[in-house]
């Protein structure tokens, strides 16, 4: 990337600062800033756009370098425009144009004004004027809806009050608290006294517009981008997790999804299911790829991975997941390969039945090992991922209905069921600002074969191949396939659920442990091992 390169253009009436740094023959972006930033908010998003771009950063009218307009007209959206534009004019080509706050709003009236010159807009956190007030005039019979909205800019009505803020900008403490110095503060204040309430008309915008949802943002909220939805030919929205500042404090999320906008990229979603090599997870890697997403298959069975791979057009990898290490490595290479997975489903187990007194320690060890650790590592691996990314997800662990249904027969199994059941739910909590949903899947008798595997503790050879042969039968006989709970595992990310019993005996169980836990208990005591 080229040395960045700092320049005045003279503009209509002012001389406007820009620096253009990146790739000098290559698409240019534009970035324009908001209130009461300078265009070095776009420090970070410019490094990593400038690899493959030709980017100029702008400072608006009376920031940074840029001069002030000789009175409050010069801060007029329409003139501050035409400073714009003259400044794109002068690079010689159309470019891409990407506005943050009052650059956004400012940048919405330019691409309506001048189309010719842009080829696309990406929008954050600043709506068009015109489209908002379009709105508020269609809602006026909903004024809960329009005072949700409105509550949004309480803060303007401090920012036109004469001389007020003017005086908080001086204390030291404000502006630290604020990030901006003082020339930009007062000068920014303009734009809303020159603006708000001058009754903007909304106009049609032809070129692909990009808005990028920041679902922290305090200020603006997602009406504010719905109200955009009649006025664009062509309009894409992307979320990410993030606050009102995205460009200074995710600077890498903000580049590489106006990255993937220029390019056109349709991203598929990747989806990641642990244990894929047959029942549950098999049916339920195969039913995402029907969806259309990209399948990753990990099993420990490498063989039985690439049979759900190649059938569900996706890729395999042998993972143990008791293995940290293994996880960690098969989690970076999968990102790395295939991107940041959308959906994690955490489902790789084992089964283990018998007395607690005839469980033997390492018998305890095997199954805590998959059932419980494979379920942390799984998510411990692939979890940070989706935070960094900011663009949500979902993670899924197969727990039981023997994870709420206290029985002697399954001590170990129920344990480490009711402990990743439990690890889901606070999970939910703690991942919900990161847009990350959690569910916990709770499916009762499936024949999924884990019957035929399960090993009994305390059994000899010769009973345990004949108990595990009458498991099997019964869970055949049973005929709840694992297609069924693979429905629902879909259905619980779609719907965000959070626990989802699925056969009718995991429902019922669900329901009477919360009703009577004694009776539960009691109901409990008739299971019996094979």
């Amino acid at each position: 990337m080229g040395a960045a390169r700092e320049r005045l253009v003279q503009g209509v009436d002012l001389r406007i600062r820009v620096v253009e740094e990146g790739v000098e023959e290559g698409p240019v972006v534009v970035l324009v800033h908001g209130f009461p930033d300078t265009l070095r908010v776009w420090h970070g998003v410019a490094a990593r756009l400038g690899r493959r771009f030709r980017v100029v950063r702008v400072d608006l009218p009376g920031a940074g370098g840029s001069e002030r307009p000789a009175d409050r007209s010069g801060f007029l959206i329409e003139r501050v425009v035409r400073e714009l534009v003259v400044v794109v004019r002068e690079i010689g080509q159309p470019v891409h144009l990407v506005g943050h706050d009052w650059g956004s709003v400012i940048g919405w009236s330019a691409v309506a004004a001048e189309p010719s010159a842009f080829l696309s807009f990406t929008s954050l956190s600043g709506p068009d004027l015109g489209h908002v007030r379009d709105w508020v005039a269609r809602h006026r019979w909903r004024p809960l809806a329009v005072l949700n909205l409105v509550r949004k800019s309480w803060y303007i009505g401090g920012f036109l009050l004469p001389r007020v803020p003017e005086l908080l900008w001086r204390v030291p403490g404000v502006r630290r608290r604020m990030g901006a110095g003082r020339r930009e503060l007062v000068n920014g204040l303009e734009l809303y006294r020159a603006n708000i309430g001058r009754g903007a008309v909304p106009r049609k915008v032809s070129v692909p517009v990009h808005q990028i949802a920041l679902a922290h943002d305090p200020y603006v909220s997602r009406r504010h981008l719905e109200a955009a939805e009649p006025w664009v030919a062509d309009l894409k929205r992307t979320t990410l997790f993030t606050g009102h500042w995205a460009p200074r404090t995710h600077p890498g999320q903000v580049a590489r999804v106006v990255e993937d906008f220029i390019d056109g990229r349709e991203r598929r979603r990747v989806v990641v299911v642990t244990g894929a090599g047959g029942g549950i997870g098999r049916a339920t890697a195969l039913r995402f790829a029907r969806g259309g997403a990209l399948v990753v298959a990990l099993d420990v069975d490498l063989a039985a991975a690439r049979r759900t791979a190649e059938e569900a057009g996706g890729h395999a990898y042998e993972l143990d997941v008791a293995d940290s290490t293994a996880t960690r490595n098969v989690a970076r290479t999968v990102v790395e390969r295939h991107g940041v997975p959308d959906v994690v489903v955490a489902n790789a187990g084992v089964g283990l039945a018998g007395a607690f007194l005839d469980t033997s320690e390492e018998d305890w060890r095997k199954v805590v090992d998959v059932n419980l650790w494979g379920v942390v590592h799984t998510l411990r691996a692939f979890t940070p991922y989706l935070v960094e990314r900011a663009q949500g997800g979902h993670l899924v662990v197969t727990s039981s209905a023997a994870g709420y249904f206290p029985t002697p027969a399954l001590p170990a199994y129920s344990a480490t069921k009711a402990a990743v059941l439990m690890l889901a739910q606070c999970l939910v909590a703690e991942l919900e600002p990161h847009g990350i949903g959690v569910s916990a899947i709770c499916p009762g008798v499936v024949d999924t074969g884990i019957a035929g595997s399960t090993r009994f503790a305390g059994a000899d050879p010769e009973e345990q191949a004949a108990r595990q042969r009458r498991a099997a039968r019964a869970y055949r006989l049973r005929n709840f396939g694992p297609d069924k709970v693979a429905e629902q595992v879909v259905h619980a990310v779609e719907r965000n659920l959070a626990v989802v019993p699925v056969t009718p005996e995991a429902k019922f169980a669900h329901v009477a442990g919360r009703i009577s836990p004694r009776v539960a208990r009691l109901l409990g005591r008739a299971v019996k091992p094979t």
